[in-house]
């Protein structure tokens, strides 16, 4: 009988030492503990470029809703009959322009530019000489904060007359 119990013992796999478990468990543990901290790591980069975005972007309701009254001092401007009146209007079209620009406001370039769907917004086609689907009137300014358009050209854009 107890060779019997040799011979099976010779079959079975070796036993692994406690020393060897500890060290498997432990190699365990670090490897976890690595994809943890790696995890971490990742969130708070994440984190990070979400509250930069949201302070860049906070304003975005407010900047839209002044768009507006940046398009009512341009009409003004262009239907002025007195000297003082529009050099006034003028002045104060400017100081609005001036601190969109300082939040990060661009406009956006449309006049003889080709039309880009993604910044521009076409309102009509008209036949013209040059090439087409050039924009070759801006109805209303479109504009961009930080990069995002806020708000699209309206645009003519250019089409081949027929023959």
């Amino acid at each position: 009988m107890a060779e019997e119990l040799q011979e099976v013992q010779k079959e079975l796999p070796p036993e692994k030492s406690e020393l060897e478990l500890a060290k498997e468990e432990l190699a365990e543990t670090k490897n976890r503990l690595l994809r943890a901290l790696a995890d971490f790591d990742n969130y708070k980069k994440r984190s990070a470029i979400e509250r930069e975005q949201f302070v860049q972007f906070a304003n975005e309701e407010l900047i839209t809703a002044l768009l507006p009254i940046l398009d009512g001092f341009s009409r003004a401007l262009k239907h002025q009959t007195s000297a003082a009146m529009t050099k006034g209007v003028a002045l104060i079209k400017k100081q609005l322009e001036d601190v969109l620009t300082k939040h990060g406001v661009k406009e956006i370039e449309a006049l003889g530019k080709p039309y880009d769907p993604n910044v521009h917004e076409a309102i009509l086609q008209k036949e013209h000489k040059g090439p087409e689907g050039v924009i070759i009137e801006e109805m209303q300014k479109g504009y961009s904060l930080h990069g995002r358009v806020i708000r699209p050209s309206m645009v003519i854009v250019s089409k081949k007359g027929e023959k």
